[in-house]
């Protein structure tokens, strides 16, 4: 599952890349690179990604946030456990990119783009949180038409 995650952000950035100015292919390279920027430099960077994402256009940037994330997503997502019965694994894989986009949209970003990864990622997680306790006890209150059926015999 999670490989499967990295591998479908992977692709999608690949679809997205020939489509960046050389400008934004720099920028990413420059967020990448662990081992040449410092951790500060590569928030900092994230969050001019982060404020493009939201000047748009944004099928074009959330690739890129999602590539960026991918290694801190998969090992996120190994902390989130399907509930047959309520959500699946998919479910989950979806909610978690659906919350990193929406946090990409709506926290505030400073100036100096501080800790822009973790609190992208704490927020996304907060959310998956809320989603996954309040469709367990949605579906929880729910019944199948059997039972229905069996109810009234």
């Amino acid at each position: 599952m999670a490989t499967n995650l990295a591998t479908d952000l992977r692709q999608g950035y690949e679809q997205v890349a020939g489509a960046l100015p050389e400008e934004a292919l720099a920028l990413v390279a420059r967020a990448r690179d662990s081992i040449n920027t410092g951790l500060a430099e590569r928030n900092r960077l994230l969050a001019e990604i982060v404020t493009a994402y939201r000047a748009g256009p944004r099928e074009l940037w959330g690739p890129v946030i999602l590539d960026l994330l991918a290694p801190a997503l998969v090992e996120l997502l190994q902390w989130f456990r399907a509930e047959p019965r309520a959500m699946d694994d998919q479910e989950i894989r979806q909610q978690l990119v659906m919350e990193i986009l929406r946090a990409a949209a709506r926290i505030p970003i400073h100036e100096d783009g501080c800790d822009m990864k973790v609190r992208l990622l704490d927020r996304a997680y907060k959310y998956v949180v809320r989603w996954l306790v309040r469709e367990g006890y949605r579906q929880s209150r729910q019944c199948s038409y059997e039972a229905l059926q069996e109810l009234e015999r």
